[in-house]
């Protein structure tokens, strides 16, 4: 937005947005108010509930490429060394193998090269972890591979094969949706910078393991645990990006403040967030189908955190079934016992679908263990709930805390709550997303428990049940504090708005992209008794976080998100009680716009004031109301309505061949030149680039939906016109009958807006890395936290970008438009020359102010030499018709004059700021 307006808007912001100071805002419950349900604003709209297929298509994420990786390796190495070396089974063949091909200076396939790359890259990653990387066994066979790697990277090297022609044809149906990270894997071997702690030059060779029997397949099978970790230790990554953007919008409302810049400029954090978190969400969800496809036991957390956390009951579970069971168990079944058997801790007591009571002899009578074996794994249960209850304390409870201490003195070392995920910023310790999993779980029976037909009840006078109640500004560093609220607070004002609020009434288009979390929330409501995922947990995790991150800063945030929020409506419904009284537009009745105000307007509903401030205007919830507000209703929304009957092709085409001409600058109507700026790249408007002078009127007719060699008869007709030239004897509207039956191509928002394409399209071509290093790309590469940086950046410039235009309510932008229109025919003395053609050609009246707007009035700007004071010697009936001194004269003073006083704050939702103005966002770099 330009000086002007930004400065209006700014004065605007300051009048309406709020105590600088802070806000004392204090949340609400439902407790006092009926049912939601009552209150949802406006009718039913009819929602087409297609989808966007680009983010339904599976793709190969990192779990898959590097364990295809670790297997074309194996098979390579035995397909290309003699049979009589023997031994291929065991792990310890790569020893003798890689030694052959050295003693034979063997020409070593560079594609092989890649892969083993990858495999020692990854799971070295794995092997940093505090877990050790998995046992002796995982450490050995990392030993080898990198021992085999030293070997192989000074053997020749022959051209690139096709001996994966059948994997490379699974892969294409299978490919990456973001496609511009395709292949990036096949230029690792390029790279000249290697990490000699993960890549040695050189290394001594390792001693063969004393057992044989470990063989590739039992070591691949047993690998669930090193990709639990890794699975964990990328959702730590990946809510850091979140983090970061908490963090920069706390920082830009201090800094806003401090400049005396609105508070509502905090709208383009928030939707940065939305969409860093987005991106994060979906990423974590495409993760856990992964690893669940791997490896199809670890289907629910808890039997993750057995395989995490227990590896040694799961030894000792195995020789037990061995001992006193004449049935075998696998390995990946005692992992899924044991996690169920955590699990039990999950629940309710109370909850029936709670297995505690039977769980064992369930396992007992599947396996047939003897009595002996059932006592030991009795004995054994007992350990896993007492370990849970040390791990996940629900309360301070007197009891935990002395057998706590009792193992401390036995085990010598201490025994803290919220250790299982050691090590992880973000998810373990204080801020442990087990916890969260619990936590959701128990509240899945309190759900079960209530009628669906009934609210779930908020009890704000719960006194430290599960913690100390987290408050604005209390500066702790503590998720676990924040317990009690989300049990007694978030959940069931969430549960309410899932049953009874806009979220049980609609499904949204394009929800899958612009609000993932609400999805899952749905889901989880609707299914309290099934196993919460870890995607879920991600998301909820995610909002607790931004309580600790935003912490005193909230109550402010949510005030100017209210604010923000409220205005946007009550800027459409002033702009549509305009429209009534304007009897010249047929607006009001175009489909188009009755269709798109309806879907709008609905969406005021995720605002409704019955529910806690707190459970919706948080900095994520609040967020993703933002992202469908501004994606879905204004962007998407808008843009059918904003030209819903050609006005801002009129205007815009207008305002073009006045600059051009050189009658106006740019800058003098600061509203247009956004307009102008953000509807460029928009192909319905302009058919590829901005026309020139003598293209005016061409460009203008096929917009308009007129044919090409149409177009270029109506053009040479107003060039002969002002050139002096003959023309055809006839009316203004002679060539009326071209304009019957055209019509206009719809202005797609992905033209206009590169970040509504890469949110709403999650189409990512073109998309850049320009913030990471080479040796940051090359440590990152083929990593699904780096793609997600990679598309956030991306996304969030674009954004930056074109936050101008997303701070323009296009609702009332489509009045003042058809406004501009109405009057400027008025003016001109139009109404009464389309008149008679309306009657006699039985069309619209604005295809007759196309007509005599695109044949004159852009005539004139096209082909005349001097337009701004031509006479019209061959218009009679408009000069004699409009008062102005000269036609072109007239509508560009009436256009300065009248776009000059359209005033911001009727069209300007939030206060947008110029690159720069703000502190620079955050940009996400892998670690």
């Amino acid at each position: 937005m330009g000086k002007k307006a930004r400065a209006a808007a700014r004065a605007s912001g300051k009048k309406k947005g709020g105590n600088k100071k802070g806000t004392s805002s204090k949340h609400k419950t439902t407790s006092a108010v009926s049912n939601p349900l009552s209150l949802i604003k406006g009718t039913l709209p009819q929602i087409a509930t297609s989808k966007n297929n680009a983010n339904k298509q599976n793709y190969h994420t990192l779990y898959t490429k590097y364990k295809l990786s670790t297997q074309r390796f194996v098979t390579y190495m035995r397909e290309n060394v003699p049979a009589d070396i023997g031994g291929m089974k065991s792990v310890n063949f790569l020893l003798p193998a890689v030694d052959w091909m050295a003693n034979n200076n063997h020409i070593i396939d560079p594609m092989i090269l890649i892969d083993l790359k990858r495999c020692i890259r990854m799971r070295h990653r794995v092997a940093e972890s505090v877990f050790g990387g998995g046992d002796k066994n995982h450490q050995h066979f990392l030993c080898l591979l990198v021992y085999c790697w030293t070997v192989m990277r000074t053997l020749p090297t022959g051209d690139v094969t096709t001996i994966n022609e059948e994997e490379e044809e699974e892969d294409q149906t299978n490919t990456n949706r973001f496609s511009i990270f395709n292949g990036e894997g096949d230029k690792e071997n390029e790279e000249e910078d290697e990490n000699e702690d993960i890549f040695p030059m050189s290394v001594p060779r390792p001693e063969p393991m004393d057992t044989e029997s470990l063989t590739f397949e039992d070591l691949l099978k047993s690998d669930d645990r090193n990709d639990a970790i890794f699975f964990l230790l990328t959702l730590d990554e990946l809510m850091t990006f979140v983090i970061a953007q908490y963090r920069v919008l706390v920082r830009n409302v201090s800094s806003n403040s401090r400049q005396g810049i609105s508070d509502t400029a905090m709208m383009e954090n928030l939707l940065d967030s939305s969409i860093a978190f987005n991106y994060a969400l979906q990423s974590v969800q495409q993760l856990e189908f992964e690893l669940q496809a791997q490896h199809s036991h670890l289907d629910t957390p808890c039997r993750l955190l057995a395989t995490l956390a227990l590896p040694e009951l799961t030894v000792e579970i195995d020789s037990i079934v061995k001992r006193c069971s004449s049935k075998s168990c696998d390995r990946c079944d005692i992992i899924a016992f044991l996690g169920d058997c955590i699990q039990c801790r999950f629940h309710n007591t109370s909850d029936s679908w709670n297995r505690e009571g039977s769980i064992v002899n369930e396992f007992v009578a599947q396996y047939e263990v003897d009595a002996l074996g059932k006592m030991e794994l009795e004995q054994l249960f007992q350990q896993v709930l007492l370990a849970t209850n040390l791990e996940l304390p629900n309360k301070a409870d007197k009891g935990v805390e002395r057998l706590r201490k009792i193992g401390e003195q036995q085990a010598g070392k201490p025994h803290p709550s919220h250790s299982w995920l050691a090590h992880m910023n973000y998810m373990s310790g204080d801020r442990a997303i087990h916890h969260t999993v619990r936590m959701l779980q128990l509240f899945g029976g309190v759900i079960d428990s209530c009628s669906p037909d009934k609210l779930i009840q908020p009890n704000p006078k719960n006194k430290g049940m599960f913690g100390k109640h987290w408050t604005p500004g209390s500066r702790t560093n503590k998720l676990r504090d924040m317990d009690e609220m989300l049990m007694t607070t978030l959940l069931p004002n969430w549960a309410n708005m899932c049953r009874h609020g806009i979220m049980s009434k609609v499904v949204l288009p394009r929800e899958d992209e612009l609000c993932p979390f609400f999805v899952q929330l749905k889901s989880y409501v609707n299914n309290p008794r099934k196993t919460v995922s870890w995607s879920f947990a991600f998301g909820v995790h995610a909002v607790l976080t931004s309580f600790l991150e935003v912490d005193a800063a909230l109550p402010r945030i949510i005030d100017i998100s209210k604010l923000v929020f409220d205005n946007y409506f009550q800027q459409a419904v002033n702009s549509t009680k305009l429209l009534l009284n304007e009897k010249s537009s047929n607006m009001k009745n175009s489909p188009a716009w009755k269709d798109n105000l309806t879907l709008v307007s609905f969406l005021q509903n995720f605002g409704l004031e019955v529910y806690d401030d707190l459970a919706i205007w948080n900095v994520l919830c609040g967020g993703t109301n933002f992202s469908i507000l501004s994606f879905l209703g204004n962007i998407e929304g808008g843009c059918c309505m904003i030209d819903c009957q050609g006005q801002l092709r009129i205007v815009m085409y207008l305002y073009h061949g006045l600059i051009i001409n050189g009658i106006i600058d740019e800058d003098d109507i600061p509203f247009l030149k956004t307009l102008y700026n953000g509807f460029k790249e928009c192909k319905a408007l302009w058919l590829g680039t901005l026309p020139q002078k003598g293209e005016l009127v061409k460009q203008f007719w096929r917009s308009w939906g007129m044919g090409l060699a149409e177009s270029k008869e109506m053009s040479e007709e107003a060039k002969n016109k002002f050139q002096g030239k003959r023309v055809p004897s006839g009316s203004l509207f002679s060539q009326g009958g071209k304009v019957r039956g055209r019509k206009m191509h719809p202005i797609d928002p992905e033209e206009i807006s590169t970040s509504f394409r890469r949110v709403c399209g999650r189409d990512f071509s073109g998309a850049v890395d320009k913030y990471h290093t080479p040796e940051q790309k090359q440590r990152s590469r083929g990593m699904e936290q780096y793609n997600v940086a990679v598309r956030t950046n991306d996304t969030l410039d674009h954004l930056e970008n074109e936050i101008q235009l997303y701070a323009v309510n296009l609702i009332p932008t489509a009045y003042y438009l058809e406004q501009f229109v109405c009057s400027i025919s008025r003016i001109l003395g139009w109404d009464n020359l389309t008149l008679p053609f309306m009657l006699e050609q039985k069309q619209d009246m604005r295809q007759g102010v196309a007509i005599l707007f695109a044949q004159h009035v852009l005539g004139a700007l096209d082909f005349a030499d001097d337009p701004l004071n031509y006479t019209f010697t061959n218009s009679p009936e408009l000069v004699a018709a409009a008062p102005a001194p000269t036609i072109t004269q007239g509508t560009a003073s009436f256009l300065m004059g009248f776009f000059e006083k359209v005033p911001p704050q009727n069209v300007l939702w939030f206060q947008a700021v110029d690159s720069g103005d703000m502190e620079a966002c955050t940009k996400i770099e892998t670690i």
